[in-house]
């Protein structure tokens, strides 16, 4: 969106809105009505030390979500209100250098959107035939609004095998109560 004051032009950000059509504050029933019309798989996982929390992750057996290029969506609610989803990138079998391809792809078309992300995190981990490496990225373009990506890379150096998948989570800070 560009502005016009005193004849001068303003580029404002875009809010962050969660994907899928979906708003912040929004009952699961959108996800489970979505899933239920989708014919995808759904698991609901109520916390027994949270129980204001609700947590709904929705997946295809025959490949990524309807219309989009994630495997998975998680959507977490606080007290029937949605205030985080993530959508997780990356399928069983997908070469690493295309995941990682995918990543950066998506990190740029996000940092138009919503600015530069800084770096969070950068880890290599080795233990006895196995390396992960995980790198994550956040921008909050929004007091309270968060924006994070996250990559994850294992290999398996005894039988050289590697695999790698990613995930953008979104979150809304401001619904859940202090």
């Amino acid at each position: 969106m560009v502005l016009m004051l005193s004849g001068q032009s303003l580029a404002a950000q875009a809010i962050l809105a969660p994907p899928f059509g979906l708003q912040w504050g929004d009952t699961p029933d959108k996800v489970l009505d979505w899933a239920e019309a989708k014919k995808l798989d759904v698991h609901i996982k109520i916390p027994g030390h949270k129980p204001e929390v609700r947590e709904l992750r929705v997946s295809s057996e025959s490949g990524p979500l309807p219309g989009h290029q994630a495997y998975a969506l998680e959507a977490l609610y606080h007290w029937g209100k949605l205030y985080e989803v993530t959508l997780h990138y990356g399928a069983p079998g997908m070469k690493p250098a295309k995941v990682r391809a995918s990543f950066n792809k998506l990190k740029s078309s996000m940092t138009v959107k919503h600015g530069v992300f800084s770096p969070n995190n950068k880890k290599e981990e080795k233990s006895e035939g196995f390396v992960r490496r995980s790198v994550s990225y956040h921008v909050e373009p929004v007091a309270g609004l968060l924006l994070l990506m996250s990559l994850t890379e294992f290999e398996d150096t005894l039988r050289k095998k590697r695999s790698a998948r990613f995930s953008l989570l979104y979150r809304n800070q401001n619904i859940i109560p202090k």
